[in-house]
């Protein structure tokens, strides 16, 4: 009898099964020594979406840390915005044991560009040395158990992966540190592959 309430309280309704890590992503991510790798399996769209094709999103990382963000350095959000990290950047569409490299869109360094409205251009390669501060779709984070709402986050572009370029199905990302960067050492960083805040 005693195992009777345990049984009736599992019958309720449950959130979708996510594919991997789901979507959207926040991983633990190293930073700090060179040659760390972190990988994400997730499927695109996720199951609470209800467009049938996958959004743009980024790919980056966070720091998150208590209000006000004690934990952090003078200088540490100079080196997070301005310092080169560069980061090896992968994306694979899964289909059966088949795996198809996804080409991938860096930030527009060009200034006059941008200002023309060219804020991204297609990848030279897969390592992206630069980052651009940017909000993430945090009730999305919020709705997967991914955002302390407790915490204060910083959020950094790295890569982002069109929309043009994406059909619905299963991913998977590969990002590799290049250098090693003790300044960060002592900071929490995750890995984040999420939607763009919508204004």
């Amino acid at each position: 009898m005693v195992l009777l309430p345990l049984l009736m309280g599992g019958c309720g309704t449950q959130a979708p099964q996510m594919y991997g890590d789901g979507f959207p992503v926040a991983k633990p991510m190293d930073l700090v020594h060179a040659g760390a790798t972190v990988e994400a399996r997730f499927e695109l769209p996720p199951p609470w979406e209800k467009d049938p094709k996958p959004r743009t999103f980024l790919i980056g990382f966070r720091t998150g840390g208590p209000a006000k963000r004690p934990d952090m350095k003078p200088g540490d959000v100079d080196f997070l915005e301005d310092a080169r990290i560069p980061l090896k950047v992968q994306l694979w569409k899964l289909d059966g044991g088949t795996e198809t490299p996804i080409a991938l869109h860096a930030l527009n360094r060009d200034l006059p560009a941008v200002w023309q409205g060219s804020r991204y251009q297609p990848a030279k390669g897969d390592v992206f040395e630069y980052r651009n501060a940017v909000g993430a779709d945090s009730n999305s984070l919020v709705n997967v158990g991914k955002y302390d709402m407790s915490l204060a986050y910083r959020e950094y572009e790295v890569a982002r992966a069109d929309s043009g370029n994406l059909t619905a199905g299963k991913y998977r990302l590969k990002a590799t540190n290049l250098q090693g960067n003790p300044e960060v050492a002592h900071l929490n960083i995750e890995l984040l592959v999420a939607n763009y805040n919508v204004k």
